[in-house]
């Protein structure tokens, strides 16, 4: 009898010890995943960087063919959804929509967690049957615009899509500069290019003389289309390139510069902090499923509200 107890001790003794390593690996897988998810969250909020409130995050997205098909995948229109919440002001170029319809649901998804995005939209530009509309989408709670927006009145139609042009404020600060967003044509992308610097010439005269203007967009400044060390006019003294000929903006394997962001000098509000946001990696994409977003990364820069 004595050994038949010591037999169901030491059997109650085994159990006790394997429920508590099966506590402690369960503790522990917890409390990885509470590591990764903490992870995950930090650096959604470092590469987002919207939660400096004395920071604007402004750029520029060809998001490359956006239509009705486009905007029908719903994990597409989750990511571009995801990206420009990251934004306090985007300039999206490519819009291939007769229906207007597009857009709509785009700031309908954006809008969708409680944010409050709106935008401006250009009429159809193009001089062939494919013509496409540019849009500045804002985030209401940080930014308003100023006047009216409209495209460039060019007289010598050198533009097949004209730029288009608007101004915005900050709520809160001084911050205030006018924005021109362009989608050159490939096949004309070097005399485009050298034009823009009428454009950002006749931008200065809508706001006040001291506040900046900013050309972005997809200039096709890069590879065959243009030669990116070649001089062009807005490469005067008076311009700073703060997307410069290092930067990627391409999803694809090769490496070229063709969205950039170009403003007057001086500007009071540029931080120095500028780039191409790689949702990919931020978001852990295939290159496949990034290929579906888009073929060009939307570029960035961040202005201070206050001088």
């Amino acid at each position: 009898m004595a050994r038949k107890g010591r037999k169901r001790k030491n059997d109650n003794t085994k159990l006790l010890y394997l429920a508590i390593i099966i506590v402690v690996i369960i503790a522990a897988g917890y409390t990885q995943k509470d590591t990764i998810m903490s992870s995950v969250s930090n650096a959604d909020v470092k590469d987002n960087n919207q939660h400096n409130s004395d920071l604007l995050k402004v750029g520029s997205f060809n998001i490359q063919v956006f239509g009705q098909s486009k905007s029908a995948k719903a994990d597409v229109m989750n990511v571009l959804s995801d990206i420009i919440r990251t934004y306090d002001i985007i300039a999206v170029q490519e819009i291939r929509d007769s229906s207007g319809t597009a857009l709509d649901n785009l700031i309908k998804q954006v809008n969708s967690d409680g944010s409050s995005y709106a935008y401006l939209v250009s009429e159809r530009l193009g001089r062939t049957s494919s013509k496409e509309q540019y849009a500045y989408v804002y985030n209401t709670r940080t930014v308003s615009p100023v006047g009216t927006a409209f495209t460039y009145p060019q007289t010598s139609d050198i533009f097949h899509r004209t730029p288009y042009i608007a101004s915005f404020k900050s709520n809160e600060g001084i911050f205030n500069a006018t924005f021109a967003v362009i989608h050159t044509d490939p096949d004309d992308a070097a005399n485009e290019i050298k034009s823009l610097y009428e454009v950002a010439e006749y931008a200065k005269g809508v706001l006040p003389a001291d506040e900046p203007v900013i050309v972005m967009g997809d200039y096709n400044a890069d590879g065959r289309y243009f030669d990116e060390t070649s001089y062009v006019p807005l490469k005067s003294e008076n311009y700073i390139w703060i997307i410069g000929n290092e930067v990627d903006t391409t999803v694809a394997s090769g490496d070229n510069t063709y969205d950039r962001i170009v403003s007057t000098k001086p500007n009071i509000f540029y931080t120095g902090d500028a780039g191409a946001f790689r949702f990919d990696e931020v978001y852990n994409l295939t290159h496949e499923f990034a290929a579906e977003v888009s073929d060009h990364y939307p570029v960035y820069v961040f202005f201070k509200k206050d001088a």
